[in-house]
């Protein structure tokens, strides 16, 4: 009988044995956690973070990063507002924003300078346009080239690189 008992109780330590210690228990769940910890920041958070591989070397950065078009600075011409061609009997009116884009803060000065010349040019160009010409985004696109190439006679090679309407209305 006391053989009976003796088996039954290390039958009991053997079934329960790993798990009776908390402390191991309490072990395995904080490992358990830091692993999914690691692991949803690696697969989850750091790619919609955009963060670069920490073992890739600046040269290798630079030539997997999409190249960026160069940007230059903007000079504003001011709100323009002329008549436009068509009917004497109806005249319709048109309010525009230019900004003329150029490579940097220096040929800016230069550009600011001559601010009055190329708000005239720009005044004389739309004089000529009917509001016809300039509703439909073809004719806006063709003001637009129109007005560059006109600016750019003008100006020293190599100074304007685009123009942008920030405000177009006819009236």
């Amino acid at each position: 009988m006391a053989d009976k008992e003796e088996t039954e109780g290390t039958e009991e330590k053997a079934k329960g044995g790993l798990f009776e210690n908390k402390a191991i228990v309490l072990g395995i769940i904080v490992i358990v956690q830091a692993v999914l910890a690691i692991g949803l920041t690696q697969f989850l958070i750091v790619p919609k973070l955009g963060v670069q591989d920490a073992a890739m070397d600046g040269a290798e950065v630079e030539d997997s990063a999409p190249e960026m078009p160069e940007m230059g600075v903007l000079v504003n011409l001011e709100d323009i507002v002329v008549t436009l061609a068509g009917n004497p009997k109806k005249p319709r009116y048109l309010r525009i924003n230019i900004n003329v884009e150029v490579p940097n803060a220096l040929i800016a000065e230069v550009v600011s300078s001559r601010l009055p010349q190329l708000r005239d040019m720009v005044i004389m160009t739309l004089s000529g346009k009917t509001a016809e010409e300039i509703s439909t985004p073809e004719g806006k696109k063709g003001l637009r080239d129109e007005i560059f190439r006109r600016m750019d006679e003008k100006m020293p090679e190599g100074t304007l690189m685009n123009i942008y309407f920030s405000d177009l209305v006819v009236q």
